[in-house]
């Protein structure tokens, strides 16, 4: 509008007759409704319209303008004389002195009101708002400082030229460079639209009807590997070409379709699996396009990978052990060869090999080693040699090294063994036996390899077999020359013992390894409580078989082996000293076999939780007989047995068992909580009769 008034005004300035120039100026009816532009631009950048009087207060702005407009042109009362001046032609108006003030008021109204609320609108804002603000109010006051200027000088019979529209247009430039310096602009849906796809995590990919690639937002451009210039406007088959039957299946129903898995390719070639979901771009009833937004599962897929792969292993290495524990290990070699060839396979090693050591300990001997064709023996190595190897042995639960050779455990073994036979990783498990090292079960590769926690579990339980089968092997020539002089009843007794003792023993590998599997702690507790109890009865048929007497055992003996294993089957014993004050006690099994599962349940519940957060402090076992009185002590000092639980009401599996193996003797408990917990148990010896 104020180019159109600047052009109108040069025009009737310029123009050449008398009748050319008052045509130009009447064409400049409208002027007064640039006053109610100039308002409305104010009200909008002010923020004073909402939906609810926007219609009104536009109405109240622009309707008088538009009235003195329409009557400033159709109306007798106006006339226009046009004069010639040296800047050129200029006029006299003669208006209605009412219409003259009416108009002129108006025009003063919405002048001022745009000024007193640019002004109201600095005063409250801010930065950049502020300046905006600031640029209004110099702008409309240029004009209107202007326009009084020629009026008080034409007042005075002064002649200057109009310059009224010229200031208006110079001041409303003020005001357009400030809203186009300083405006914010206001917020709408495509522009929340264009920031949510740009700050999303997952890609976008825009395809219009024509399947052109319209647009890719950073995270899909930085996905697939291209630049927007690359992409844009190509066919969707440039990124979608493995699978297109969910975008048929599109094309068929027009509808949504979420969350289904296909592949997308990369600028190099590459595929990559895509979580994604498809949905519709309309406009007025018009299908535009389709909006695609999706993730990369590619780790998710690698994750499962590993997941089923490392089910396959565990269930590979249950089934090895099932099986060997199944067969008869004790006859030698063919036993020892049987354990090679399974844990070759299951592990995929290079060799495997079981050395043990001569009578005295002096010398360990290659018993097989299996490389997957042949099993070869004989190989002798002296122990004095080597002492930081035997030392890691007996300390250690096992010896890792990804680089033997530079291992300190493990290189003083370079020159003899590593070397010759190009050995570079290692994963040796102690094999024990009643406390005794028997031997090493090596497993071995000729490249770097890092062994794994489950894969070391595994070995452990292998040496175990191993330990059972020489065991059994010990036993079975035993038997042999203990035939001529045992009754067949008592060997057939000791037979049973051993056996029940071999299969708790199995059942108490296969527990731990597979809890070494489970992430649940309640669980992880349940397995190792049982594991405990079945160890607990083992070592009572192990005392039993290798008593004299089949209806006794030396009890105090059993208590300390007990505990001792207890202490080595928890990690958490680590700080806490075991003291025992044990007298050698005979008891009949029948006593024997509840007395120890108290012990087990009273002393693992110590480790478990009278010593949280790694405490140090000292668990106590006390057993004596008075006369025909025996009492049984088991105590810590550490945190104490809760105060507002009674241990005979309770629902902890091991309290119910105490409480009722107590009864199950005759015997009596009392528990004391002064420093920590004590137990103390006073029974008599029940004797059995067949």
């Amino acid at each position: 509008m104020l180019a159109y008034l600047l052009f109108l005004e040069f025009g009737y300035r310029q123009a050449e007759t008398y009748y050319m120039a008052n045509l130009w100026y009447i064409g400049s009816f409208i002027w007064i409704i640039s006053a109610s532009l100039i308002l409305h631009v104010v009200l909008v950048i002010t923020d004073r319209l909402n939906s609810e009087n926007k219609v009104k207060i536009l109405s109240l702005v622009y309707v008088p303008s538009i009235i003195v407009s329409i009557y400033f042109v159709i109306s007798n009362l106006t006339s226009v004389n046009m004069v010639r001046e040296y800047w050129g032609w200029t006029y006299s108006v003669q208006l209605n002195p009412l219409l003259f003030g009416l108009s002129d008021l108006w025009l003063t109204i919405l002048i001022a009101t745009s000024l007193v609320l640019a002004y109201l609108h600095y005063r409250k804002s801010d930065n950049e708002e502020r300046k905006l603000a600031k640029y209004i109010i110099l702008g409309l006051s240029f004009t209107m400082a202007i326009g009084i200027v020629t009026d008080v000088l034409s007042s005075f019979s002064i002649k200057i030229p109009e310059t009224f529209y010229t200031a208006a247009v110079l001041g409303i430039t003020l005001l357009c460079y400030g809203i186009e310096r300083y405006r914010i602009p206001q917020l709408t849906p495509a522009m929340a639209a264009d920031e949510i796809v740009s700050a999303m995590s997952n890609f976008s990919v825009l395809i219009d009807n024509k399947n052109r690639i319209k647009n890719v937002n950073s995270i899909g451009l930085k996905l697939l590997g291209y630049g927007k210039s690359e992409i844009y406007g190509k066919d969707m088959k440039m990124i979608f070409s493995e699978d297109l039957s969910a975008f048929k299946v599109y094309k068929a129903t027009e509808s949504c379709i979420s969350n289904f898995e296909t592949i997308m390719r990369a600028k190099d070639g590459k595929a990559i699996p895509v979580l994604m979901s498809i949905a519709p771009i309309s406009y007025s009833s018009h299908k535009l396009g389709i909006l695609c937004v999706g993730s990369d599962i590619t780790k998710i897929r690698q994750k499962e990978l590993h997941k089923n792969l490392l089910t396959q292993q565990i269930i590979e290495r249950q089934e090895t052990l099932l099986d060997l524990s199944q067969k008869d290990l004790s006859k030698m070699p063919e036993g020892l060869q049987k354990i090679t060839e399974a844990s070759f396979k299951t592990l995929n090693v290079d060799q495997v090999s079981i050395w043990l050591f001569d009578f005295d300990k002096t010398k360990i001997i290659c018993q097989d080693c299996y490389n997957g064709k042949s099993h070869e023996k004989g190989l002798i190595l002296e122990s004095a040699k080597f002492p930081r190897y035997f030392e890691a042995i007996k300390k250690f639960h096992n010896i890792t090294a990804a680089n033997a050779q530079g291992y300190y455990y493990t290189s003083e073994l370079n020159e003899s063994y590593f070397k010759p036979n190009g050995i570079c990783s290692l994963m040796d498990v102690p094999i024990w036996l009643e406390g005794e090292l028997l031997g090493v079960l090596c497993h071995e590769t000729f490249k770097t390899r890092h062994w794994k926690f489950e894969e070391q579990d595994f070995v452990s339980s292998l040496a175990n077999l191993i330990s059972l089968g020489l065991e059994a092997s010990r036993r079975k020539k035993a038997e042999e020359d203990l035939k001529a002089s045992l009754k067949e009843k008592e060997i057939l007794m000791k037979e049973i013992h051993h056996r029940a003792k071999n299969n708790l023993t199995i059942i108490s590998s296969l527990l731990n390894l597979q809890s070494r599997h489970i992430n649940d702690k309640e669980a992880l507790g349940v397995f190792r409580e049982s594991q405990n109890r079945a160890r607990s009865m083992a070592l009572i048929h192990e005392k039993l078989y290798r008593s004299d007497n089949l209806r006794k055992i030396d009890f105090g003996e059993y208590i300390r082996s007990l505990t001792i294993e207890i202490f080595n089957s928890y990690r958490a014993s680590q700080g806490i000293e075991l003291n025992m004050d044990i007298s050698n006690i005979d008891l009949d099994i029948n006593t024997a076999v509840p007395l120890a599962l108290i012990v087990n349940e009273i002393v693992t519940n110590s480790l478990k939780y009278a010593f949280p957060d790694k405490k140090t402090g000292n668990v106590s076992v006390h057993f004596a007989k008075n006369a025909d009185e025996m009492q049984l002590i088991v105590e810590d000092n550490g945190i104490g047995f809760p105060g507002d639980l009674d241990f005979r009401n309770t629902n902890s599996l091991g309290m119910q068992l105490v409480t009722s193996l107590t009864d199950q003797i005759k015997g009596n408990i009392k528990l004391e909580r002064n420093e920590g917990t004590k137990f103390i148990i006073d029974f008599k010896e029940k004797l059995y009769h067949n």
